[in-house]
């Protein structure tokens, strides 16, 4: 065989392995981003549980989620005294009949151990999804994780967040859809805290006019972020 023909398998083998390799962190990287481990910040003894979805993980500001997601920024902004616990999970709907639940995750399992101080649920931007979308359902679910929180964590402060202004263009069934965050999401939260008891934080009417927040009209950036903690901070502390 000649070197040439040699060379020529030798760049095809190093091409494939690029590409198998290329392929391996990339499938890697969306397992953690889909079922990711808790996010811990702070080591005081009043723990802030934020249960959520990709919002809460921090998928805007991926490159620099250990220091720039709204819970991280949050449990700096309430000092020494607070634990906080990242429990945002990608894609997640509150619905357990959507295409991607977020009970699949154990996270509800997992932060009802931690008996948490203070509780901030906020799911519901992929459950506005076309393929997902059941108000009923979605009102039925929301007050049974609701009840589970009051009935296992009797002593935890608990609050419903809606969901931020969706401002992304893209408009099919399997994309988030402000229409029904606005008139149907935020309506039933709104429900569900006059019927519970819990404390609403009003995220939607918060970002409604901060385009400039978000990283692609969903996620919000490190800026956005940094309003948002300001924001829940002002709120529960």
């Amino acid at each position: 065989m000649k070197n040439d023909e040699k060379l020529k398998i030798l760049y095809k083998y190093k091409y494939l392995l690029d590409i198998f390799l290329l392929v391996s962190i990339i499938c890697i990287k969306a397992y953690k981003i889909f079922y990711p481990t808790v996010q811990k910040i702070g080591k005081g003894n009043i723990k802030v549980a934020c249960i959520g979805d990709s919002i809460t993980y921090g998928l805007g500001v991926e490159f620099r989620r250990t220091f720039s997601t709204y819970p991280y920024m949050l449990a700096k902004l309430l000092g020494k005294k607070y634990r906080v616990l990242n429990y945002g999970a990608s894609s997640r709907t509150l619905l357990s009949s959507g295409n991607h639940p977020y009970r699949e995750t154990k996270f509800i399992e997992q932060s009802l151990s931690e008996n948490p101080d203070i509780v901030i649920i906020m799911l519901g931007s992929n459950d506005s999804k076309a393929i997902n979308w059941n108000a009923k359902k979605y009102k039925e679910e929301y007050l049974k994780l609701i009840k589970a929180y009051q009935i296992l964590c009797k002593n935890s402060k608990i609050y419903i967040m809606t969901p931020p202004r969706a401002f992304a263009k893209v408009k099919n069934e399997k994309s988030i859809q402000n229409k029904i965050i606005k008139n149907e999401i935020c309506p039933i939260i709104n429900e569900l805290s006059l019927e519970t008891g819990v404390e609403v934080i009003d995220l939607y009417k918060f970002t409604r006019k901060r385009p400039q927040w978000f990283f692609d009209g969903i996620h919000p950036n490190r800026k956005g972020n940094i309003f948002i903690a300001n924001y829940i901070a002002s709120i529960i502390d």
